[in-house]
């Protein structure tokens, strides 16, 4: 009995043991884990002070660098050093003067004629190109005027670049736009007076017209030179036919005044008619047209040309007529038969070439083009560049905007690399 008492005892202190051991074992567990976690606290709040410093920093090195230096120095260009700049308007029109023609376009959606869409769109590229920049420097030293050192030093042009770099420079003081339907180009010129935005603008304007003028010029040169050589070699033709047959008259003896002077009259019939029709027309333009424009002065010049065609024919009937008939006809007449007919198919094309000329002077006429003035360039009261208040507006948001941009990249950047 006593044996199984002390057995029984014995497993129960075992037991309270194992009780004991287990449970300071778990209470030293259970502090070391207390203990470690207030570690990693403490040390993941010391990076997070530091994280949260760091992105403070970098906002506030953002915000000096994108936002507050940029408006700084927006706000001191437009307010206090930026030049004043004049603009000076310009309108005019550029026409032909042959009476327009609608074509399948122009019906349909009430636009101008191509062809005055093209003449058009030539000069607006003209007033653009480095052309007239050379043609500017030419005449009035375009440089100077935007070259002056009382100009800020941002605007001013630097007078000893090239004049590919003068050209972009122009192309941004200057536009020339078509408005449609009505094809009037309003020409646009800036500068750093209103004087000098007035005078250039007038140079342009004188500039466009000359170029008109040369494309006039190479047009009726064109139409009518082939015109012209075609007269000259009907007319030497002619003069040939001519020598070879009295030639052989007067070597057979045979003078036929007579057919000869009848040919001249017809001659003289058709240049007489192209003449009154020439003055009929004259004579109805100078209605409307003043005496001095370039298409009255060139049919002035055909009028007295034509005039004297036709002298010189009644002169060479009168003289034939003088002469009279020397001799009877020979009965050799048919052997001049050819020469006769080289004759006369020489005099229609001696007249028909004459009217081909003429007409050709009448077509190139109809085809000039003509700058018509709308509103000549005036000085104007007050400089409408740069538009300050708007500038520094734009410069603001635009840095705003930057800076929240370059945030949001930072935020991302950060969670990348956590």
């Amino acid at each position: 009995m006593n044996d199984i008492q002390t057995e029984i005892d014995d497993r129960q202190s075992r037991s309270i043991e194992r009780v004991r051991s287990v449970s300071k074992a778990l209470s030293d567990a259970s502090r070391r884990a207390r203990f470690s976690s207030r570690s990693k606290q403490a040390f993941y709040g010391a990076q997070g002070l530091r994280r949260r410093a760091r992105e403070r920093i970098i906002r506030l090195v953002l915000l000096v660098l994108v936002v507050v230096l940029p408006n700084i120095a927006s706000i001191a260009y437009f307010g206090f050093i930026a030049s004043d700049q004049y603009e000076s308007i310009a309108k005019f029109t550029v026409s032909s003067g042959a009476l327009p023609k609608m074509d399948d376009l122009g019906s349909a959606t009430g636009l101008p004629p191509i062809a005055i869409v093209q003449d058009t769109m030539i000069v607006v590229s003209y007033a653009e190109s480095q052309a007239l920049v050379a043609k500017l420097q030419d005449s009035i030293d375009l440089r100077k005027y935007y070259s002056s050192d009382k100009i800020d030093r941002f605007s001013r042009f630097n007078a000893a670049l090239p004049i590919e770099k003068f050209t972009n420079y122009w192309t941004r003081r200057s536009s020339a736009a078509v408005s449609m339907p009505s094809g009037i180009v309003t020409l646009r010129v800036r500068a750093f007076s209103a004087a000098d935005a007035k005078t250039i603008a007038t140079a342009v304007i004188q500039q466009c017209e000359a170029m008109i003028n040369q494309l006039n010029e190479r047009m009726f040169k064109d139409t009518v030179s082939a015109s012209e050589r075609d007269l000259q070699l009907a007319g030497e033709a002619l003069k040939t036919t001519r020598v070879a047959y009295e030639k052989a008259r007067n070597a057979e003896g045979i003078f036929d005044i007579k057919e000869e002077s009848k040919n001249l009259g017809t001659l003289l019939t058709q240049l007489e008619g192209q003449l009154l029709t020439m003055q009929s027309e004259y004579a109805t333009r100078s209605a409307y047209v003043a005496a001095d424009a370039p298409q009255m002065r060139l049919a002035a010049q055909r009028i007295a040309s034509l005039k004297e065609q036709v002298k010189g024919v009644q002169n060479r009937i009168t003289t034939m007529q003088q002469q009279g008939d020397k001799g009877a006809l020979s009965q050799k007449l048919s052997l001049f038969a050819n020469l006769d007919l080289e004759q006369k198919i020489a005099e229609k094309r001696y007249a028909q070439a004459s009217i081909s000329l003429n007409m050709a002077r009448i077509y190139s006429e109809r085809k000039m083009l003509y700058l018509h003035t709308v509103e000549m360039p005036a000085e104007a009261e007050e400089p409408r560049y740069p538009r300050r208040w708007l500038s520094i507006g734009v410069v603001l948001l635009g840095s705003i905007l930057a800076w929240f941009i370059c945030i949001g990249l930072v935020g991302v950047i950060r969670r990348r690399l956590a």
